[in-house]
């Protein structure tokens, strides 16, 4: 049987979900925003120290490019 022939024929080779992979998809995705908030609330909060030690606020835009490329690359790591 083709996709196109099961799709016409209103059957789908998708498997359903159970209500328990639902939830453990759904914590998995709260656990990732919860994860991502609490980053941006310790890199805003260490922020002015950082841009401080660098003597400087022109040097604010070299520490978030720097972040940035180091979670980029975290990211497309995992």
């Amino acid at each position: 049987m083709t996709a196109a022939s099961s799709l016409a024929s209103g059957t789908s080779s998708v498997q359903d979900l159970s209500r328990r992979q639902i939830n453990l998809i759904f914590i998995g995705l709260m656990l990732a925003v919860l994860l991502a908030a609490l980053d941006q609330t310790i890199v805003a909060t260490a922020l002015p120290t950082i841009v401080g030690e660098l003597h400087g606020l022109e040097h604010l835009s070299w520490v978030i490019t720097a972040y940035m490329y180091g979670v980029r690359t975290l990211v497309a790591v995992g």
